[in-house]
This record gives C-alpha cells, sequence and structure tokens, in this order.
C-alpha cells in the first residue's frame, strides 16, 4: 500500500509539473475593426492577456495580417528591452519553434554597432542628450527566418510589415502587422512576412534576446541600409560571460498559444 501510495504521489507531481510547463492561452479578441499599429492600444478594448508578471498580450489575426499587442510595465524588463531588443517568434505549428521571428526594437547594443560601423571614417559628431528608450524608439527591424537567415531595414522603410513602440507613464506598449500569406503580396512582404498559413491554433515567444544570439551584420555593396547575416553561436567562455550577465540583469523569455487562429475580419 505504501508502494502504491508513493507511486501515486510521484505520478501526481509528474502531471503537476507537466501542466505548470504549458504555456498560457490568450483570450480570444474579437475587433470590428483591425487595428491601428500606432503604439495605444485604442482598438484593442482592455482585451489583453497577463501572461507573466509585468507583461500582458493579445493577437487579432485577419485575412492578410497577424496583429500581436503586448504591455511590459516591469521597469527591470523595459531596460532589458532598451539594450537587447525584443524578439517575437510565431509558430503556426503551435509547437513553439523559432521558425520566423521578428525583432523589433533591435535594442541599442545592435543600434551602436551599426552606427559604429557607419560612422567609423567619419568625424566626431555632439554627443547626444536623449535618454537610452528616448534612442530606442523609434528602431530598425530584423525578420529572422528558421534561426539562420536575417533580414534587416528601418521600420519606417518598411510599410508591409508594420510595427511600432512607445513609452507611456513608464510603460513600454509594443504593435506589430505580420503579413499573411494569402494576403496582399508583393516582393517586401515575402521578405518580411510569414510564409505559412494560420489554420488553428498557434503559438507566440516573447523574448529579450543576447546580443550574441542574434547577429546582424550590415550588408556592403548596396545603398539601402539592410541587414542579412547568419548567427554565429558563442564559445564556452563566451556563454559563461552571457550567463553571468543573465543573473544579474532581468530578461523575458515566454510562449502562449494563441486558439482557433483562422483568417477573419
Amino acid at each position: 500500500m505504501h508502494r502504491r501510495l508513493l507511486g501515486l504521489t510521484l505520478l501526481l507531481g509528474l502531471l503537476g509539473v507537466g501542466a505548470c510547463s504549458s504555456p498560457p492561452t490568450l483570450q480570444k479578441t474579437t475587433m470590428t475593426q483591425p487595428p491601428s499599429v500606432d503604439g495605444a492600444l485604442n482598438e484593442w478594448g482592455g482585451g489583453l492577456s497577463v501572461v507573466e508578471d509585468g507583461v500582458s498580450m493579445s493577437a487579432a489575426p485577419t485575412d492578410s495580417l497577424l496583429y500581436v499587442a503586448a504591455v511590459i510595465s516591469d521597469p527591470a524588463l523595459i531596460r532589458a528591452v532598451a539594450r537587447h531588443g525584443l524578439l517575437l517568434w510565431v509558430d503556426p505549428t503551435a509547437a513553439r519553434a523559432s521558425t520566423y521571428g521578428l525583432q523589433y526594437p533591435i535594442g541599442l547594443s545592435a543600434q551602436r554597432r551599426a552606427r559604429s560601423r557607419r560612422a567609423a571614417s567619419a568625424p566626431p559628431g555632439p554627443r547626444s542628450s536623449r535618454s537610452r528608450l528616448d534612442q530606442l524608439l523609434p528602431s530598425d527591424l530584423a525578420v529572422i527566418r528558421n534561426d539562420t537567415i536575417r533580414h534587416r531595414r528601418p521600420s519606417r522603410l518598411v510599410s508591409a510589415l508594420k510595427a511600432r513602440a512607445t513609452l507611456d507613464t513608464g510603460v513600454l506598449i509594443y504593435e506589430v502587422g505580420i503579413p499573411l500569406q494569402g494576403g496582399p503580396q508583393d516582393a517586401e512582404a515575402a521578405t518580411y512576412g510569414l510564409r505559412t498559413p494560420l489554420n488553428g491554433s498557434l503559438s507566440l515567444g516573447l523574448q529579450t534576446p543576447n546580443s550574441t544570439d542574434i547577429d546582424l551584420k550590415e550588408q556592403t555593396g548596396t545603398g539601402i541600409p539592410s541587414v542579412t547575416g547568419s548567427g554565429r553561436r558563442p564559445s564556452p567562455q563566451g556563454r559563461q560571460r552571457q550567463q553571468a550577465s543573465a543573473r544579474r540583469t532581468a530578461s523575458l523569455d515566454l510562449w502562449v498559444t494563441v486558439p482557433e487562429t483562422g483568417p477573419h475580419r
């Protein structure tokens, strides 16, 4: 009898661990019209779900765009976003796979590296008096496919993919609209959009990436500020430094499930 009780206790414990590891499910969001990606959330009607302390999210697919909204109120997480950027993963198979990622904003670390490369031969200009977060918004964006191929461009120059982040009374408000297969397609939508149709539920991941995990190299030989590159995994010593830095700073790494995302207006 004692062995049976012990076995039942262990089984219940394992089931409890499995249940706790399941990602939260966002509540369905019904809108009369697609939201404006303006960082204001007026059209969302308070329909965001709390997915982690200091983080709320919502998603609304249409026939042409997948809209995602997030609110981050934790000051430590906002500082992490300012430094490393914010990475949104979208997996139409609901398997939490890193098949399509949108990094927006890309973070001050990546922006400074790009500016340093461009200004290496230019004379120094006046030092900016703007705060770290003021420099962050607006920002470049980067699209990542299968964790290998990256395309980066100033967000203001990408019309097919809509992205906006604002600061309102110390709260970071984030909105994006990602082109979907089946909507209006052109070269830009094919480059920056989701190429897999939405059928059933999907997974969304939200992370503050480490700058060495998302290595964005400037492409030479063109006059367009577009960046492509392949990811480089850090050395063992580099990973140790990353882990030590992660323990000292806040980070965001979560997945949520969006139910029944068949296209609708």
